[in-house]
């Protein structure tokens, strides 16, 4: 996820300083720069299901907050690598919760619900962005994704 850009002011073989020109959130230790390239996404998307099976996670939401819901955008764990293309849409279930089963005295794991879906619209080999079409209720980090 861009959480901001900046220009190279110094740099050596492995090392750089960079000059921060805007961020979205707090630049911290361990965060990486990466050259910008000219890509575009493509304006038109044609929605289809994924040629594989699918089973991911959302990984990361824009800007760090916590919720997100219809028309944005988050980070998943599946990628080219997986078969992802552009314009795969996704289910994203929220996974069970495990509750106490007073009858057992014990707990159970409740089954994942449908909570939304998503739309893949930038493919990288380990990771994709999507962006949330419809959302039953707000989605976050850790949410399942799947074939729909």
């Amino acid at each position: 996820m861009e959480i901001g850009t900046g220009q190279i002011r110094a740099e050596d073989e492995e090392v750089a300083t960079v000059a921060l020109n805007y961020t979205n959130e707090e630049v911290r230790t361990g965060d990486r720069f990466l050259a910008l390239e000219n890509e575009e996404v493509p304006s038109t998307f044609y929605p289809k299901s994924p040629e594989n099976d699918i089973h991911g996670h959302i990984i990361a939401v824009e800007a760090g907050v916590s919720n997100v819901g219809r028309y944005d955008v988050v980070t998943i764990n599946r990628g080219a690598r997986e078969g992802l293309q552009i314009g795969d849409v996704l289910g994203v279930d929220r996974a069970g919760e495990r509750v106490r089963d007073p009858v057992k005295r014990g707990s159970v794991q409740l089954p994942s619900e449908r909570a939304g879906l998503m739309m893949v619209f930038k493919v990288f080999d380990k990771v994709s962005y999507g962006l949330i079409l419809e959302a039953e209720r707000p989605l976050s980090v850790m949410d399942e994704v799947t074939s729909p």
